[in-house]
């Protein structure tokens, strides 16, 4: 007689979680500022979805990626954010867990619908703070290639694994001086939007909100990512009075 052990497994949403988070990572995964891509990494084997993604909201659209699960995940946070909404910054603003389809998607955002389908296999997000204290600021999302993956997900798994995350950055937030988590590559990288913000405001007389909203004008109108047409105007190859 064989032993099912899927209900037991799917009983345990917290220990599946650990479990993931304990498991061995590549040496580049190993560092204090690749926690968040650990912890997603591990949301995501947890609950199970298609992809998992930790972001950090500050106001006035200002959001930083620190950890996705994987580059398709990496990409739908780019996406939002280069239209400036989406259900991750509704998440946000409302403090409430946000669950959309891509035919809720289309109707709320429907140039982030386009993108989404044109460059993700994503059919459904759900958005979600953290726990306090790390929450309304921080924001999980969890992304699935098909309605039904996502909607079949208990939402008392995703609670408990919501709760243990919480507790995990919490935790190192109060560690000793050097790498903290905040300070991930993805954030970093979202760093070059800030300061191409600030190119941009000057060179063409905005505040930094206009500033913002031009490089996003700019990227959509090209078909890109904000974060990339920022970084050819750190680096020199583009003139931010050429988005005039």
């Amino acid at each position: 007689m064989t032993t099912d052990n899927s209900h037991q497994a799917t009983d345990d949403p917290e220990k599946r979680f650990l479990d993931a988070l304990q498991a061995p990572v590549p040496e580049e995964l190993s560092g204090p500022e690749m926690l968040p891509t650990r912890l997603a990494r591990a949301a995501a084997q947890a609950l199970p979805v298609d992809g998992a993604g930790l972001s950090i909201h500050e106001g006035a659209g200002l959001r930083t990626p620190v950890g996705a699960s994987d580059e398709l995940t990496s990409l739908a946070e780019r996406l939002q954010f280069t239209h400036g909404d989406g259900p991750c910054l509704r998440a946000h603003d409302t403090g409430q867990a946000i669950a959309f389809d891509l035919d809720a998607i289309a109707r709320n955002w429907p140039e982030l619908h386009a993108s989404l389908i044109g460059a993700t296999p994503f059919q459904a997000v759900l958005s979600l703070p953290l726990a306090p204290p790390l929450g309304p600021t921080v924001v999980l999302d969890l992304y699935a290639g098909e309605v039904a993956r996502l909607t079949q997900v208990p939402r008392e798994d995703v609670a408990a694994v919501v709760d243990v995350l919480t507790e995990e950055l919490v935790r190192a937030s109060d560690g000793e001086e050097g790498p903290r988590w905040w300070d991930s590559p993805d954030a970093r990288s979202r760093n070059s939007v800030w300061q191409a913000t600030g190119l941009t405001s000057v060179a063409l007389g905005l505040d930094v909100v206009a500033a913002l909203a031009v490089l996003r004008a700019h990227a959509f109108a090209t078909g890109r990512v904000v974060d990339d047409v920022a970084a050819d105007l750190v680096s020199g190859r583009m003139d931010p009075k050429a988005l005039d």
